[in-house]
């Protein structure tokens, strides 16, 4: 929500009705292109209408933002599914409320100070870079717009930039909040590690006493009662067991491979990211610190304030890309950075971080695929034809047993537990109605994720019990040597711990010890649990903690602590960013609050005809 709010402290009050100059090659809104009316807004806020115009920007500027990021354009039923109508609809309702608001409050623009925004707008400038009154017209015209109409879009839009500096004024994020969360962030520790397993003990438990497995077996009753059991009779036929029903037609295998052409003959592709940038300037000056190892490329993505998200392109196909951009990353066979390139959205560096080659494959060789599909889908055709005969004979009262001997049904018992894995019980669908089935229910032919089909009946079910010891002897044994050895195990390293706290070496206690340097709390050490790690940001420099992984034990001490360091160059530049950040998040989250309030008080009414002619015009199809 408000995402166009959220760009900067620093946007002007003009920024919706930029927002609208973008929308001048939308030709047909607020005209007959539409409709045979001329439809001006998609709603209204209380008086306040919501344009057409800006709601059909937002909608292009919402999904182009999306297709940018993923790396393709979004189809109308994503646009839809992932609900960016909405989004983009909220957009232009928040700046319809703050436009009713100023009104209210009787907020306006002076004659001088609209000229001055309309005069410094360059979709206005002719090539010398002065205001020309023809392109004016021209862009009016090609909007559908008159010059008093744009005018009073201008004035509200200032008028809004108005009570959006004041919202904002009290939105200002203190330095020390910055350097709080930067500090955290940005804190390192260096620590020796090593890890303890069964061979640390000098002997191993494993022969047990018969006091001792009494108390194991008394002591954890839980692990050694057989849990509830439901007794199933079912039926099922899966598409594997239809298939050798199935014929396959001449000439059936070639059109499907001329089908799926593209399919079996692909282009090479490529896994890209990519960052852009301000200037070209300013991307070369980021491959050359990437190339003296100065910064990574996801480093420097993080410093910019840009998810995994934003930066991935995905698998990308040769000949989708600029000539020049595809030339270089697709005849360079390697991975890597490559860069920078002109492209929409500003002078970028691409890093390449996989490499398919292209796929030509011939009919002969994807015959066999081919086949197993096509069987594969008759049979599951073939077993939704059955369904309603199964079903039939099911309302009649058939049996499972009768209905395994009459159709291609087979017959199978299982005794299910709400930990059971095997055979069929690997289907969730079966699980889900074994688990909830009562003995008056009936059986019903139900789905399975791979187009199988089953019917079941519950026939008992067995109650928890906690089983006789002579039947879990040997587990209750091997569960007390297990936990035993485990206890010797951690009470060792609690020793071994105690002793590097005193300021005894690793190598003196007969440990190696391996070393991490300059680790941050979301470092990944293999060896090392996460929450360990966070642990280890807790204690002070020559103090060492301990965790249990499995049956071993790591044992950790913290060599030196290096923390953030605010007056280097790069990090006051962080430090800046990271406010700049924060209070853009601070603003716009106080401007969404408003226009909530504002539009709870005023009322919202949408022209839901105009918002779906909308949606078609630029999406297609139905209009949602």
């Amino acid at each position: 929500m408000l995402s166009s709010m959220r760009t900067s402290k620093k946007n002007k009050p003009f920024v919706f009705a930029l927002l609208g100059l973008l929308a001048f090659g939308l030709v047909g809104f607020a005209s007959g292109g539409v409709s045979s009316t001329r439809i001006k807004s998609v709603g209204t806020v209380g008086d306040e209408p919501i344009p057409v115009n800006a709601y059909a920007q937002s909608l292009r500027s919402t999904v182009q933002n999306i297709s940018q990021q993923i790396g393709r354009q979004l189809t109308a039923q994503e646009v839809f599914a992932f609900g960016l109508q909405n989004t983009a609809l909220q957009n232009v309702v928040s700046g319809a409320a703050l436009s009713s608001e100023a009104e209210r409050l009787g907020l306006s623009a002076g004659n001088d100070q609209v000229a001055l925004e309309i005069f410094a707008t360059s979709t206005f400038f002719d090539m010398d870079g002065n205001f020309d009154e023809q392109r004016y017209k021209s862009a009016l015209q090609r909007a559908n717009m008159t010059p008093k109409e744009y005018e009073a879009e201008t004035r509200k839009a200032i008028a809004r930039g108005l009570i959006e500096s004041a919202v904002a004024a009290g939105s200002d994020v203190p330095q020390t909040q910055a350097m709080a969360l930067i500090t955290f962030a940005r804190e390192k520790r260096s620590f020796d590690y090593a890890i303890l397993d069964m061979s640390a003990l000098d002997t191993l438990a494993t022969d047990p006493t018969e006091a001792q497995i009494f108390a194991q077996y008394e002591n954890e009753p839980a692990l050694y009662t057989a849990p509830l059991t439901r007794k199933i009779t079912y039926v099922t036929v899966s598409p594997e067991m239809m298939a050798a029903l199935v014929d396959v037609p001449a000439g059936t295998l070639e059109q499907e491979y001329k089908d799926q052409e593209a399919r079996f003959n692909r282009p090479a592709r490529r896994l890209i990211d990519r960052i852009s940038f301000a200037t070209t300037e300013d991307a070369q000056t980021a491959k050359e610190q990437m190339a003296e190892n100065v910064i990574t490329f996801d480093a420097l993505a993080q410093e910019r304030g840009l998810s995994t998200e934003d930066i991935d392109l995905g698998e990308v196909e040769e000949g989708t890309l600029d000539s020049d951009i595809d030339a270089a990353l697709f005849e360079a066979n390697t991975l890597g950075l490559f860069g920078p390139f002109d492209t929409d959205i500003g002078p970028a560096l691409f890093r390449v971080n996989a490499t398919f080659n292209s796929q030509n494959t011939p009919f002969e060789d994807a015959k066999e695929e081919l086949s197993a599909e096509y069987v594969g889908n008759e049979s599951r055709r073939l077993i939704i034809e059955m369904v309603s005969d199964l079903d039939e004979l099911l309302a009649q009262g058939i049996s499972l047993e009768d209905l395994a001997d009459e159709t291609e049904l087979t017959l199978g018992q299982i005794d299910l537990t709400d930990q059971s894995q095997e055979s069929i019980a690997a289907y969730a669908e079966f699980r889900d109605v074994a688990l909830s089935v009562t003995d008056s229910d009936f059986p019903e032919i139900k789905d399975l994720s791979d187009g199988g089909i089953f019917a079941l009946r519950l026939d008992e079910i067995i109650e928890p019990v906690l089983r006789p010891l002579a039947d879990v002897r040997d587990q209750v044994a091997t569960d007390w040597a297990q936990a035993t050895n485990q206890a010797a195990l951690n009470a060792k390293a609690s020793d071994i711990a105690q002793q590097l706290d005193a300021g005894v070496a690793f190598d003196a206690l007969g440990l190696t010890a391996q070393s991490q340097t300059d680790i941050t709390r979301d470092a990944f050490v293999e060896d090392v649990p996460a929450t360990q790690i966070q642990d280890l940001f807790a204690i002070n420099t020559g103090k060492t903690n301990t965790n249990n992984v499995g049956e071993t034990v790591v044992v950790a001490r913290v060599q030196s602590i290096t923390p953030f360091d605010p007056s280097t160059d790069e990090n006051k530049a962080l430090i800046a960013q990271v406010k700049m950040q924060l209070g853009n998040q601070v603003t716009g989250d106080l401007l969404q609050l408003f226009s909530t309030a504002l539009e709870a008080r005023d009322g919202v009414k949408f022209d839901q005809n105009a918002i779906n002619q909308v949606n078609t015009q630029i999406l297609g199809g139905t209009g949602g």
